[in-house]
């Protein structure tokens, strides 16, 4: 009996799926079926004319468009056909015809060609290719209530600002523009495990679907998988996705019992629900009852609450505000007045922000339980050496910060890592996956280290080049079992974002020569990001507006599609405003109350937007105050150290662009990282 083809789909496809009329699927489902069983044969089924291996096969009015081998099918497109569908397609006249003679979208998905993106000071307004009418829409399923107000859409900027859902207005937008057959072979390829998740997907109840891996990929998820492994990669290379389909294989391993307990590790609570969907896709109900997704933190919490009553932890800025108001009563002690002061102008020379990391990362992140210890901790990647004196100075502040009786994660981290190791929680996993390994703290890879049977299930996946807090420091000086020499792979291929962004932003790093850090290989070409020179406070509102709308209209995507990323919260708040005074939806959002779904350009801090992605980006708002200036530090290390962590943070900030990025230099601006940019990868505009 020949093996069940595997069923593979495009991205644009899937949205093509959710607009299908509702009350039609069972007839598509059908169809669908019939591809995995014989792509070949049967009524409907026709070569396109021109490929060597793209089929259609017709169902109703509509077209599925697919390609298939000996064990997959590839659905690449589900399209309607149309009377008027040509006049959205220049010289359609002098296309070849199709073999049947009939009015079909073939040379649609064969020839239309993306528009060159052009920022312009003031855009003509395009018309749209044909005109929205309630019975076209209706065709889309698109609700009357919609409907009145796309009707009223005769150019693509209106159309794309219209106050509709963004899935109603995705359907809209695909159905007047669909990608050219170029276009959609280029998508990655995502798995379907059947025709239910297919469904699933239609009504909302299914957020994802798991990426189909290239062959460097595949390797590596049965790769040494006696660990402890580290697979490490940049910025869209699929090493989260390399995680999830490693969970598969060490549990259907031969030698596996059906007993073995799995903890996933991911970077924050909003990739969680996506993770454990996907992991649900990929494994057996019985092999998914044996895996926990949860963060760190939330396993550390977890621990130490059998111990005791666990309260809320305080937020990142609460805990620097709370610092910051301790600071401001403490005087130092010293040996005599001198010292004193010379211990007062080393703390002052000090940021909060640093002097927060300094608790939680050598402090409480390495378990230094005395003075003592703490003296003679190496600081690696720290950036600045301080003296005995203002280790004591800083100890005390330490010590008073920490006995203030608030909850706080770093704290419970190392309070679960010595309820692990002194064996009264014995809940071990036999294997531990974690996601995003460079931003976890010295005790939370400790942790995760601990909770692991035994060192052979240890899998890290992470990023060097994305990582904020640490240089010169070595996993195996987090704990002894994170000894990864001979089992570190390295992925290069990045599925996210365009070559031409790849590039830029990977030219904003400063490669330290000890570090190894190389550009990820994109499979995906597009415009030069936007280099956006001298804009003042008020004009730069303004360029984010019209490259958001531009871009938009290029990409041929909402404009809720876009964020504006900016290093503060009250940058954040002010530009929101801005855009939203020049007639572009946009919200601020704080970390925590992010919603994907809302259609609105969401703007967000760059510590915010971490683990995130777009496909537009702008990057804005370095206003003076919110970036370290050299003049400002007594010690060119502290400089030196923060303007690393300020390059690796706007790294972080421009690989979310997928497919458009605009950066901005405001005039004035002193940022070193910004100043200093080559511009030779960019397209350069210049506010007069």
């Amino acid at each position: 009996m020949a093996r069940k083809r595997q069923i593979m789909i495009k991205p644009s496809c899937a949205e093509e799926i959710r607009a299908f009329p509702s009350n039609r699927t069972a007839v598509l489902w059908e169809k669908i079926n019939s591809l995995i069983d014989d792509p070949t044969s049967g009524p409907g089924k026709t070569q396109l004319k021109g490929t060597k291996d793209v089929y259609r096969l017709k169902v109703g009015e509509y077209r599925i468009f697919y390609r298939f081998g000996p064990d997959w099918v590839s659905l690449l497109g589900l399209r309607i056909r149309n009377e008027r569908t040509y006049e959205a397609i220049p010289e359609a006249e002098a296309l070849p015809a199709i073999d049947d003679g009939e009015d079909d979208l073939d040379e649609i998905l064969a020839a239309a060609q993306p528009k060159t993106f052009e920022l312009r000071a003031a855009p003509d307004a395009e018309p749209l290719p044909r005109p929205i009418t309630s019975e076209w829409l209706a065709t889309l399923g698109v609700a009357p209530g919609h409907a009145l107000r796309l009707v009223e859409c005769t150019t693509e900027e209106e159309l794309l600002s219209a106050q509709v859902p963004g899935d109603v207005l995705a359907r809209v937008v695909d159905a007047l523009f669909p990608p050219s057959l170029e276009q959609v072979v280029q998508q990655p390829d995502l798995l379907v495990a059947s025709t239910t998740d297919l469904v699933r997907y239609k009504e909302g109840d299914l957020l994802a679907f798991l990426l189909r891996l290239d062959e460097e990929q595949a390797k590596l998820t049965r790769w040494a998988l006696q660990g402890p492994t580290m697979v490490r990669g940049g910025a869209g290379t699929g090493k989260s996705t390399v995680a999830l389909y490693r969970v598969a294989e060490v549990l259907a391993r031969a030698g596996a019992t059906g007993r073995e307990t799995v903890l996933f590790t991911t970077y924050t609570n909003a990739l969680m629900s996506v993770t454990r969907q996907l992991l649900q896709q990929l494994l057996t109900p019985e092999q998914f009852a044996r895996v926990r997704v949860a963060t760190c933190d939330r396993v550390a919490r977890e621990i130490v609450a059998t111990r005791r009553k666990v309260g809320s932890p305080e937020s990142g800025p609460v805990a620097t505000k709370r610092l910051r108001e301790l600071r401001a009563r403490h005087v130092p002690s010293a040996p005599d007045e001198f010292q004193r002061a010379v211990r007062e102008r080393g703390l002052a020379r000090l940021s909060d922000r640093y002097l927060l990391e300094e608790i939680e990362w050598i402090v409480e992140g390495r378990g230094l339980s005395s003075l003592a210890d703490y003296l003679e901790a190496p600081r690696p990647g720290r950036g600045l050496s301080l003296t005995a004196g203002l280790r004591e100075a800083v100890w005390e502040i330490a010590e008073r910060f920490r006995a203030e009786r608030v909850e706080r994660y770093a704290a419970l981290r190392g309070e679960a890592l010595e309820i692990v190791r002194g064996g009264a929680w014995t809940r071990h996993f036999d294997y531990v996956f974690v996601d995003e390994a460079q931003d976890l703290s010295p005790s939370a890879l400790a942790l995760m280290a601990e909770v692991c049977r035994t060192p052979e299930g240890l899998f890290f996946a992470a990023d060097s080049k994305q990582s904020l807090y640490s240089r010169n420091y070595t996993w195996s000086s987090a704990h002894p079992r994170l000894q990864f020499k001979g089992r570190t792979a390295i992925l290069k291929r990045n599925y996210r974002s365009t070559r031409e962004i790849d590039r830029a932003a990977f030219a904003v790093l400063e490669v330290e020569p000890e570090e190894t850090l190389e550009p990820s290989t994109s499979v995906h070409d597009g415009p030069l990001p936007v280099l956006l020179s001298g804009a003042t406070d008020e004009t730069e509102p303004v360029w984010i507006g019209r490259f958001v709308r531009e871009m938009s209209r290029h990409l041929h995507l909402p404009t809720s599609a876009a964020a504006v990323l900016v290093p503060t919260a009250k940058v954040g708040r002010e530009i929101a405003d801005a855009l939203a005074r020049d007639g572009l939806d946009a919200r601020f959002f704080a970390g925590k109350d992010l919603d994907l779904r809302q259609s609105t350009v969401k703007v967000l801090t760059l510590h915010s937007a971490k683990g995130l992605e777009f496909p537009i980006v702008a990057v804005c708002g370095f206003h003076p105050g919110t970036y370290p200036v050299k003049r400002e530090f007594d010690d060119e290390g502290l400089f030196l150290e923060r303007m690393r962590n300020e390059r690796r943070l706007l790294y972080v900030a421009l690989t979310r662009a997928m497919r458009g990025l605009l950066l901005s230099i405001p005039g004035g601006c002193e940022h070193e990282a910004l100043t200093g940019l080559d511009p030779s990868g960019w397209h350069l505009e210049t506010v007069a």
